[in-house]
């Protein structure tokens, strides 16, 4: 079978590297576009490809926003792309988000998710309560929705450095408690209320927040939610793979306060590597495999989550802990599983 992915994102996410090599281990063979066409991107990007089906995974890249006066127009243009593509060959899509990051309110965006969702033959999400919100918003039939976890991302890592070397690195005292902020600094993470929380708060543990920031107006705004605390410390630069290491290795417990989110990679890979994750009640559709002891979830800054984290900073880090977890997520299971969708509409 030859299935061809859109788009390629392999440059800042894992997944689709890991579960492509994953997929040539069972005959699969997997195409990634070459470059990013222009007018009808999609479209032109499976000419003179002869293969069984498109996997398309983040399909807001063939509408995205570049600030270049033709942003509306990538909107209006995708719904014809899409349906020539459809007529090529059979669509396979994976829910990553359920809608695109810091896009809300756009016009004509909802549609295009919309029309998305139609006419792919199968669609894949990454947890059951997923595949509900799936249902219930875009009038998906179950026989079109398949279940499978995602990926193990610290397949791709390596190992870690000792606690000892990473917190000597990064110039963290051996006692000092810290709670990790990770990945892209963007505005859906909701990063500016735990700031604020944390400021006035004053709990015993530091705040660490490392990654590249969305935008460097994006980073003023974060640096001024968190003042000059001594409790806050923000490393807002690009994380190469060993400086994330580092940070990942150093850390007590991570925290995720996305305002909305779909699936979390990021989340994943911390539960992968054992590490004790704080994380609210109402991101229900990140699996995590709960309940379980390195999971701590809270209603609100508010309301329990000085509580959740305590709880999460006594907990400490045991990678050997998540080895079901690691197991259950592999990518072997995650391609057989995927080759079988496949199965469903070649």
């Amino acid at each position: 079978m030859k299935v061809f992915f859109a788009p390629d994102y392999r440059r800042g996410v894992a997944y689709q590297e890991l579960l492509a090599k994953a997929l040539a281990e069972l005959g699969v063979e997997v195409t990634f576009p070459r470059g990013h066409r222009r007018v009808l991107p999609l479209w032109r990007g499976i000419q003179g490809w002869n293969g069984d089906l498109l996997h398309l995974h983040w399909p807001e890249k063939f509408f995205e926003v570049r600030g270049d006066g033709f942003d509306f127009w990538r909107k209006v243009r995708y719904p014809l792309d899409l349906a020539l593509t459809a007529r090529r060959m059979p669509i396979v899509l994976t829910a990553h988000d359920f809608r695109p990051h810091n896009r809300a309110g756009e016009l004509l965006l909802g549609g295009n998710f919309q029309r998305t969702y139609d006419t792919a033959g199968a669609i894949i999400v990454h947890s059951a309560r997923a595949g509900e919100a799936v249902q219930a918003n875009y009038g998906v039939g179950p026989e079109r929705l398949h279940i499978i976890p995602h990926g193990d991302l610290s397949d791709s890592m390596g190992p870690l450095p000792s606690r000892a070397q990473a917190r000597a690195a990064l110039k963290i005292a051996e006692g000092e408690r810290v709670c990790l902020v990770f990945g892209t600094v963007e505005p859906y993470k909701g990063l500016e209320p735990v700031l604020e929380w944390w400021r006035t708060a004053v709990p015993g543990a530091r705040l660490a927040v490392a990654g590249k920031p969305f935008t460097q107006e994006y980073a003023s705004s974060i640096r001024a939610h968190a003042g000059i605390s001594g409790k806050i410390r923000l490393d807002l630069s690009w994380q190469s793979d060993d400086a994330l290491k580092r940070w990942l290795a150093a850390a007590d417990c991570v925290l995720f306060h996305y305002r909305a989110i779909f699936t979390s990679g990021a989340a994943c890979l911390a539960r992968s590597l054992g590490i004790p994750i704080l994380i609210p009640r109402r991101l229900d559709t990140v699996d995590l495999a709960e309940p379980h002891p390195l999971v701590f979830r809270f209603d609100s800054l508010d309301t329990d989550f000085r509580a959740a984290l305590e709880a999460a900073l006594s907990a400490r880090p045991d990678y050997a802990a998540a080895a079901e977890w690691r197991e259950a997520t592999a990518w072997s299971r995650v391609a057989e599983e995927t080759a079988r969708v496949y199965g469903t509409v070649a």
